[in-house]
This record gives structure tokens, C-alpha cells and sequence, in this order.
């Protein structure tokens, strides 16, 4: 990924993790954590983890339930569009960093 992260990027990399994490259910921060650990060689602080997760519940991506993350609707139809033509994470992470820089404006 980026030596130096965004924001959009930083949102992107933990929607990116959730996405893979909660394939096969919800899941926890640490499930989370560990994905994003394998995509980026980097476990996200709290802070990084708070504010993204805050920045797609806000706009309608991810949802908490018991303290387990999982991707909305939404969330997965963003997913499935940034990764519909590649399967390689880097372009993934790319893909979804351009739309929620496009949901920031």
C-alpha cells in the first residue's frame, strides 16, 4: 500500500479488511485487524479502525451488530463494483479509495 496513508485511504484499507473478514459472517475488530494485518504488513491502530468504522456506518456501508462488524447492502454492492474487474487487493483497495473519495465530495 502507501508509506503515507489518507484518510480515504485509510477507510478504504478497513473497508477492503472487513469485506474479506465478514465473507463468511460478522466479525469482531480483531478479525478485522488480522486481515488488514495480511492485506497492508501493518495492524491498524484504534484510531484508524474507529474512524473508519464511523465513516461507513455514517454513510450506510458497514453496520455493528453485537459487536460484530458486517458489510450492508450497500456496502457489498461497493464492494462487488470495486472489485469486478480484478481480483488483486492493491487494485481492490484502489478502486474503493476512488469511490469514497467520490462520497467525500
Amino acid at each position: 500500500m502507501h508509506n503515507f496513508m489518507t484518510d480515504n485511504t485509510t477507510i478504504a484499507w478497513i473497508f477492503l479488511s472487513t469485506a474479506l473478514a465478514t465473507e463468511t459472517g460478522p466479525t469482531d475488530t480483531r478479525g478485522i485487524s488480522l486481515i488488514a494485518d495480511g492485506i497492508n504488513h501493518a495492524v491498524p491502530t484504534e484510531k484508524e479502525l474507529q474512524t473508519s468504522f464511523s465513516w461507513l456506518i455514517g454513510y450506510g456501508l458497514l453496520s455493528k451488530q453485537e459487536g460484530k462488524y458486517f458489510l450492508t447492502t450497500e456496502g457489498k454492492n461497493i464492494y462487488k463494483s470495486a472489485s469486478k474487474d480484478t481480483n488483486i487487493l492493491l487494485k481492490i483497495c484502489e478502486n474503493l479509495e476512488r469511490l469514497i473519495k467520490s462520497m467525500h465530495n
